[in-house]
């Protein structure tokens, strides 16, 4: 069931490549205002031609929704950081920090609350094992 309130508290747990381990990072629901400006600012019409972009908008608006993260997640030099003001570790500057060295985790964050990506051992893609080849299906693999 899908709760309809409002939370500050959605969570995406996944493995982070670089560094080998889990991340847990907080965010906010997206409002509907936040949504829209996010698609409108992925996908636009420049010419002729429509043009996807999610980079830009994933970082920004990846920034806007991320709330929290989990201790232990996330060092600076060698020292740990922590986004809770009452902890020894914290570094007011935890979200700057995120924009500039862990782009990809942000952006990341912005796919699963705005576009709906699944994670950390969601139900994976369900492959069809027909009998056509590729070559048969693509009209690359005839060229």
């Amino acid at each position: 069931m899908r709760d309809l309130q409002r939370s500050e508290r959605n969570r995406v747990a996944f493995r982070d490549t670089a560094s080998d381990t889990k991340i847990v990072i907080y965010y906010a629901t997206p409002t509907t205002s936040q949504i829209r400006a996010y698609r409108k600012a992925t996908i636009r019409r420049k010419g002729g031609k429509v043009v996807v972009a999610t980079f830009d908008p994933g970082l920004k608006f990846g920034l806007e929704i991320i709330t929290a993260f989990d201790d232990g997640c996330f060092g600076h030099a060698g020292k740990p950081i922590s986004c809770d003001p009452n902890s020894p570790d914290y570094r007011e500057d935890w979200k700057q920090l995120l924009a500039e060295t862990a782009s990809d985790i942000v952006t990341m964050v912005a796919q699963v609350a705005f576009d709906g990506l699944r994670l950390d051992g969601q139900a994976e893609p369900e492959f069809d094992e027909g009998e056509e080849e590729a070559e048969d299906i693509l009209p690359l693999g005839k060229s």
